[in-house]
């Protein structure tokens, strides 16, 4: 009889334990039901031809055929215009690198605008760690960057400042002052690289990753390119125009760059601060799991993947990531307080400079200065605000000096 007691007792407790477990799986199950993907949405890229276009047609199109979700590809040639267009909520991922997000906080240029300037935006996940570098053409008497003189055609395409300021430290690296060069000023990403093939330019900041690289190697005088080399008396002078790169020898791209010593960029999809943390938590899983999918669907698509981004952790990250990707990599048991506490110092930098910007944009308004464009009086204007509210440093430089 007290055995009898004893295995009800048993039997009820095991019972319990398992209705338990049923209606916390239940929850759980319910839970990962509840998120319902979009209908839609639009992820803003560079121009057709360069590798994150058609990286981003690559997993898309298998997105969405695994969900249904129609996604539109809207490419721009301009960088400005890919923070732009997210502000202005066009779209809801677009590709960021580093140099792009330093040049953001510190509004320069294109960035001196309400729609493009400091706002808050963050990494959901990593697209490919590119190479970016100098290119000559193959027939090109320019063998080194100490070949570089204020004669030299130097391509300058200004609708990206990280392009333009790679040339700028083309230049520094050579000794040569920007003032004293011989610019050749293009419109467009693709023409970056047609003018050097032509020979109306003599040097471009490029990818060696883009199609335009493909097609510039694939010319009857095919393309060279040029190292950088870290000994150099003016490597400081250059790092300092060109922060957030890692230099390292191409191994991916155009065969005539692979080996080749040049800076290398993390590049990521951003998406704005607020976006909702269950869409990127389920849009960062799906990349990571159904990676095999569509890696094959783009030369370059292998570098989409959890390596990557496991490489950008271990290096240091430069942008702040999105609490749903945090989220996921917590899940995966590869987040650590370390980077928690990297991250929450680069979101405090983004918004003391998202509040200056702002506050900058009020008091011009007040003192009737036009802040639509970059115009000369407004970046004025707003260089002397910032050094009055303690912004005295490139961001680059700010992140540096936090995280030490």
């Amino acid at each position: 009889m007290v055995m009898s007691q004893k295995s009800n007792l048993f039997l009820r407790a095991a019972t319990g334990a398992m209705v338990a477990a049923g209606l916390a799986l239940a929850a759980s199950g319910a839970k990962a039901q509840q998120f319902k993907w979009p209908k839609y949405f639009s992820v803003i890229t560079p121009i057709v031809g360069s590798s994150n276009h058609s990286l981003g047609v690559a997993w898309s199109t298998t997105f969405s055929a695994d969900t249904g979700v129609r996604v539109r590809i809207l490419p721009t040639s301009s960088g400005y215009s890919r923070t732009e267009w997210l502000n202005t909520n066009q779209g809801r991922l677009t590709v960021y690198q580093p140099s792009d997000f330093f040049d953001q906080m510190d509004s320069v240029e294109g960035y001196a605008k309400r729609t493009a300037g400091p706002s808050d935006t963050r990494a959901m996940f990593v697209l490919a760690v590119t190479p970016w570098g100098y290119m000559v053409r193959g027939d090109s008497n320019i063998k080194t960057v100490d070949d570089i003189t204020a004669k030299t055609k130097v391509v300058f395409y200004s609708g990206s400042t990280f392009i333009s300021n790679g040339m700028r430290a083309l230049l520094a690296l050579a000794g040569v002052k920007e003032s004293d060069a011989n610019k050749v000023e293009v419109g467009g990403y693709g023409a970056n690289t047609k003018v050097v093939v032509e020979g109306r330019g003599d040097v471009s900041f490029t990818s060696p990753v883009s199609g335009t690289s493909y097609a510039a190697e694939a010319a009857p005088n095919s393309i060279r390119w040029l190292a950088v080399p870290t000994g150099h008396k003016n490597f400081a002078a250059f790092r300092e125009l060109s922060a957030g790169y890692v230099l390292s020898k191409a191994g991916s791209g155009v065969k005539t760059a692979v080996g080749t010593p040049m800076d290398h960029a993390f590049q990521s999809y951003h998406v704005r601060g607020n976006e909702s943390a269950d869409f990127v938590y389920q849009l960062a899983k799906w990349m990571d799991k159904n990676h095999d999918s569509y890696k094959k669907k783009f030369r370059h698509a292998p570098m989409m993947s959890m390596v990557s981004l496991k490489a950008y952790l271990d290096a240091g990250i430069l942008e702040p990531f999105h609490d749903g990707l945090i989220r996921y990599l917590k899940e995966k048991g590869i987040w650590t307080a370390a980077h928690q506490k990297r991250n929450d110092t680069i979101v405090r930098l983004m918004k003391n400079r998202i509040e200056v910007f702002d506050g900058a944009m009020e008091a011009a308004h007040k003192a009737k200065v036009l802040t639509d464009s970059p115009n000369d009086k407004w970046k004025a204007f707003l260089a002397d605000y910032k050094k009055k509210n303690g912004v005295t440093m490139k961001f680059s430089k700010e992140i540096e000096a936090a995280i030490k």
